[in-house]
């Protein structure tokens, strides 16, 4: 028997039948489909409090709209202006009524015509660096070991636990500040003219300072450009804790918004090319890009929505 697609009538069975608390196998049977399909319509286009044959329906005919020749030109428009703001399809689906699939097809079709569409799509680099070799770098004085932080931020249910990182520029003789909330995802960035620990460290004070209050720890690697930790510390009187060497999962958050961050700064460049108004756009952009891991709400979003926090407190 050829599939064909559910129909309203039949999505009207399946609620009926649900509310006189039949299985989905004898619901199956009524209906003479298979078991699987309809649990997973059922698990597909359910609402929140139960399936509703409308419901269900609009949400399974607004998925079937893959073809692109039945989609409105505004609608690739606007798709194609969020991928020049280096949303991925996932995001850009979140927030326009088309199949992630569809998207990605555009995105090929339009490769194969010469178009750059998928320059901007993110594509993740290997990584390079070994991992569990012993430290050769100095240790930091008076260190206090992520093992020594509460248990509590490992499940990210607050704001104010911190990640810092540097980002390396050309010849290792500039550097960017790159901070994250482990549970928002929002970012704090800022460019300073060397690795030095006093520029990193009055680099972390000015970016946090607007909002030490709310702030409680923060965990960093063990560079020695952070060798001033327990200056900025105080200054913004928050814990500072280190993770153990070459363990970046450690700061997973830090690490996977750095890689954000290589979109717009690639690995190696001369980071004076770069102004300070363009730090500041790259900041905004990822601040404000939906993450799935949210439900599909930005950074600042969250942020303003859960914890009462206006941006303005953050310039």
């Amino acid at each position: 028997m050829n599939y064909t697609h559910l129909t309203l009538e039949e999505r009207y069975q399946i609620y009926a039948l649900l509310r006189e608390g039949f299985s989905k196998r004898h619901i199956a049977c009524r209906l003479n489909r298979s078991p699987s399909t309809i649990s997973r319509e059922i698990n597909r286009n359910r609402a929140r409090n139960g399936y509703f044959a409308q419901h269900a329906n609009k949400i399974a005919l607004r998925r079937q709209c893959s073809n692109p020749k039945r989609i409105p030109s505004e609608m690739w428009v606007q798709i194609i202006a969020y991928l020049h703001l280096q949303w991925s399809p996932e995001q850009i689906a979140s927030h326009v009524p088309i199949s992630l699939h569809s998207i990605y097809r555009f995105i090929r079709l339009d490769k194969n015509k010469g178009g750059t569409l998928f320059h901007h799509l993110r594509f993740r680099n290997q990584r390079k660096r070994k991992y569990g070799f012993p430290e050769t770098r100095g240790q930091l004085s008076n260190r206090k070991s992520i093992h020594d932080r509460p248990i509590e931020i490992e499940y990210r249910t607050r704001f104010g636990d911190l990640e810092i990182d540097t980002i390396v520029g050309k010849k290792h003789q500039q550097s960017l500040v790159s901070i994250v909330d482990r549970k928002t995802g929002y970012l704090w960035l800022k460019k300073c003219g060397s690795r030095k620990a006093e520029e990193v460290c009055q680099a972390t004070i000015s970016l946090l300072k607007p909002i030490k209050d709310r702030l409680k720890t923060i965990t960093a690697d063990n560079g020695k450009e952070f060798s001033l930790h327990e200056h900025a510390a105080q200054a913004l009187e928050i814990d500072w804790y280190f993770a153990d060497p070459y363990s970046a999962w450690q700061r997973g958050t830090n690490e996977n918004t750095n890689g954000l961050i290589r979109q717009y700064i690639k690995k190696g460049s001369d980071l004076n090319r770069y102004s300070d108004a363009y730090i500041s756009e790259i900041t905004q952009r990822l601040n404000h890009r939906p993450r799935k891991r949210l439900g599909f709400r930005s950074p600042s979003q969250v942020l303003f929505q859960e914890h009462g926090v206006a941006l303005q407190m953050l310039i």
